[in-house]
């Protein structure tokens, strides 16, 4: 909610006064060089947030109209704006700010002239030590980030019981195996699920094909094994390619002649195993890829794999994927629900938590939609569903800001009691 000067914020502005009698408040840069003098003094920690990478930034010193960062973790980019964001007495500040000089790991950048964005947060947020949770991605889309509602109702009715078991808290890896295989076979009955091992002794087309798969979030599909023309001409579908951006490569590492003499052999070894047409669909785990599923056609059973059938198999792989990750998150995690993830802060509105992991931490970027289940006293545990909203990576951990948006009946009344409860305590000591 955005607010203008409030009775909260001309409080603030009281204090900082009181705090700080070097400038006179009349205009908003003085206000905002005040919050300056306040972070410097508490030697609060700034959000710097350059290119979309989250940094932690100090103010080292305050000028007239610039402000010296240090920036310990800084990569000069060649961007000249960046965005800083710090909460004070409960109010979240956001800038747009410009970057003036750069001196090794310090930042000069120039004070902004008026306020640009608060929030007042309606819950105030309380630090805790001892306060753990588990937590599971809930389904948002096939390959995650925005929400398609179109697609995943087309999913859900493409897909109805398959759907019906990831959706699940737990959802059981053996019969989702079962029903993906069903889903396949209704596609062609020849098709591999190849899981990569460590150093395994491959031929030269298999570690093009791996190579291949892992560079490109589509799956790619060859219509015809004898024409050369569809391994290497360039396609504009969405979620399906063709090597030819490997084509591409090889032709400027060596030359045309070669490239094309390479996918001739490509193309007779595959004609000599009687493939007629076949999709290559990535296996991830988080967005590492460690595997594929290929399925394809042979001269025996005289079909091809048409255009829609291929898109009926990326998209099964994309929902195999979610579930096999949403399975190693609760195992890799917490084994079988053992609460290890600790909440750093938490409020009526949402929560900050710490994982260790950067591919768990790069994967829920996307797949940002959580439920959260976090145990209280007297064997009281909240079932609480969130968004993630705030991604920080400081010193080698990784730190996820949550909102809530959904929780069972009477949760929100334990989470109040609680959050007073700790209050209480944090007073008295």
């Amino acid at each position: 909610m955005a607010i203008g000067r409030s009775d909260s914020l001309q409080e603030l502005i009281t204090i900082l006064e009181s705090l700080f009698p070097e400038t006179i408040i009349g205009s908003d840069i003085n206000l905002v060089k005040h919050l300056f003098y306040y972070l410097k003094a508490d030697d609060k920690e700034i959000d710097f947030i350059y290119n979309e990478e989250v940094d932690v930034a100090v103010v080292h010193e305050i000028f007239d109209d610039t402000v010296m960062l240090d920036v310990p973790s800084f990569s000069d980019e060649g961007q000249k704006r960046a965005r800083i964001r710090f909460e004070i007495m409960n109010i979240l500040y956001q800038f747009d700010v410009l970057i003036l000089d750069l001196r090794n790991d310090q930042v000069l950048i120039k004070i902004p002239s008026e306020l640009q964005s608060m929030q007042l947060r309606q819950s105030k947020r309380l630090l805790v030590d001892d306060l753990f949770m588990n937590f599971i991605i809930l389904f948002r889309s096939l390959a995650g980030g925005a929400r398609s509602v179109g697609k995943n109702l087309y999913a859900e009715r493409r897909y109805p019981f398959l759907m019906r078991e990831i959706r699940k808290d737990k959802p059981n890896l053996k019969l989702i195996n079962i029903m993906i295989t069903d889903y396949i076979k209704s596609v062609s009955k020849y098709f591999d699920i190849v899981i990569y091992k460590q150093n395994e002794e491959l031929d030269e087309f298999e570690k093009f094909i791996r190579s291949a798969i892992g560079r490109t979030e589509k799956s790619i599909y060859i219509s015809d094994c004898n024409k050369l023309e569809k391994y290497i001409e360039p396609s504009e579908d969405e979620i399906l390619t063709t090597f030819n951006h490997e084509f591409k490569i090889l032709v400027e590492s060596t030359n045309e002649l070669e490239a094309l003499a390479f996918f001739e052999e490509l193309s007779k070894k595959e004609n000599r195993q009687f493939f007629v047409s076949y999709i290559y669909s990535a296996i991830r785990i988080y967005d590492q890829v460690v595997g594929y599923i290929k399925v394809y056609s042979t001269a025996m059973e005289r079909f091809t794999i048409t255009h829609p059938q291929a898109i009926f198999i990326h998209e099964l792989s994309e929902i195999a994927n979610y579930a096999i990750t949403k399975v190693t998150i609760q195992v890799t995690s917490y084994e079988t629900y053992a609460h290890t993830t600790q909440i750093i802060d938490i409020s009526m509105d949402g929560l900050l938590f710490e994982i260790s992991n950067k591919k768990l931490f790069n994967y829920l970027k996307r797949h940002n939609i959580v439920k959260m289940n976090i145990p209280l006293l007297q064997n009281i545990e909240l079932s609480l569903r969130g968004e993630i909203v705030r991604f920080i990576e400081r010193d080698g951990s990784f730190f996820l800001g949550v909102n809530f948006f959904d929780s069972n009946p009477d949760d929100m009344l334990h989470l109040e009691a609680y959050l007073y409860e700790k209050s209480l305590n944090t007073i008295s000591e």
